[in-house]
């Protein structure tokens, strides 16, 4: 329902790792284009029935799971989040018995392993190669590849000699494009937004727009090749809403700013400034000015709307 509120037309699944999510799936949806989903009729009709005619539209399901993993290497404890697209119920199914060998999978909708993201993608990869696999919010500081508490100062160090598999980043909600472009390692990855909605009202406040064929297929192609024009832009969640953006990006006071003789100017360092009080240069990540953009970057929209 929310989704035809609100115009969207592919949404994750979310959680088909779950074994009882996997199985209301697989009794509740049925095969549309290729490699998506639709609800059956008997589930669909009931929920168009209460859609002003003006709202209602075809809704597509793409099988996701996000994936928490903590685990120790180079003497830290690292903590990342990931999220993973598939085409089939197959390949879930794979997935899932795979995690489910390593670790409790019933207990949350987003399980919590004890497994290195190396081999989590690795894992990803050799259940179906068209299987996507992307770095979530990338910024959040204590769940993620590139997080200043829990995470890597690099995608490479992460993921090592699989990161060529890796062809998406997620911005999350507390970063955008545009401070992501500031950071020379990431040019080579899109950058999409999702809504990262645990609720269904939050769906739509942040998305991606695409204009490619109405597939899995085609909104692959989209996120893998660079040189494919399917992505169109992204929608943005006001920075000004988002109350983690201090907390994952800290636009605090920092030395060697590039392309400036000022010690002093803002700059996207990647630490704490909440938690710590800013009192520290932190993790200077950024090696570009601002204003400029990456070769595969798309044009954004703010989202004025899905702000609660």
């Amino acid at each position: 329902m929310w989704a035809q509120y609100k115009g969207i037309q592919v949404i994750g699944t979310g959680d088909f790792a779950h074994p009882q999510w996997l199985k209301e799936l697989q009794d509740k949806l049925e095969p549309a284009e290729s490699g998506l989903f639709k609800l059956k009729d008997k589930w669909a009709k009931p929920l168009d029935a209460q859609i002003p005619t003006i709202c209602r539209g075809p809704v597509r399901f793409m099988l996701t799971v996000e994936i928490s993993t903590i685990y120790k290497r180079q003497d830290k404890v690292r903590k990342l989040h990931q999220l993973i697209f598939t085409p089939s119920f197959e390949s879930a199914r794979k997935i899932q018995a795979k995690l489910g060998s390593i670790g409790n999978i019933a207990s949350d909708g987003r399980p919590i392993l004890g497994l290195d993201a190396y081999d989590l993608l690795k894992l990803t990869l050799d259940a179906d190669t068209q299987n996507l696999f992307v770095p979530a919010h990338i910024w959040t500081p204590w769940f993620s590849a590139l997080g200043s508490m829990g995470g890597f100062d690099s995608m490479t160090d992460a993921f090592g000699d699989l990161t060529k598999h890796i062809y998406a980043v997620e911005t999350g909600l507390s970063s955008d494009p545009p401070m992501n472009w500031r950071l020379k390692q990431l040019d080579d990855f899109i950058l999409i937004s999702n809504s990262d909605a645990h609720s269904p009202s939050k769906l739509g406040r942040e998305a991606n727009i695409f204009d490619t064929d109405f597939s899995y297929d085609g909104i692959y192609k989209a996120l893998s090749d660079k040189n494919d024009k399917g992505l169109v832009s992204t929608l943005e969640f006001s920075l000004k809403k988002a109350n983690t953006i201090l907390t994952a990006i800290g636009l605090v006071r920092c030395a060697g700013t590039p392309g400036t003789r000022s010690n002093i100017r803002p700059l996207l360092c990647l630490r704490q400034a909440r938690d710590r009080g800013g009192d520290e240069p932190g993790r200077n990540l950024a090696d570009k000015l601002e204003g400029g953009k990456s070769s595969v970057g798309v044009p954004i929209k703010i989202s004025y709307l899905c702000l609660s």
